[in-house]
């Protein structure tokens, strides 16, 4: 069975302390840390969340 893909924000610190927040679609917390991982090495991962509101009409 194949999960929902959803909107998570990652936030990574590279090696001079600068924070980045970045918005990735994934199956899962562990993918979207992945996804980041895989193009930035080298930063540390600090905090993944899954956006809550992603993808919903809120004119409905």
């Amino acid at each position: 069975m194949e999960q929902e893909q959803r909107e998570y924000t990652v936030e990574y610190q590279d090696g001079y302390g600068v924070l980045y927040y970045e918005t990735v679609t994934a199956d899962g917390l562990s993918e979207a840390e992945t996804q980041v991982r895989r193009r930035y090495p080298d930063v540390t991962i600090r905090a993944v969340t899954m956006n809550p509101h992603a993808g919903l009409d809120r004119n409905a």
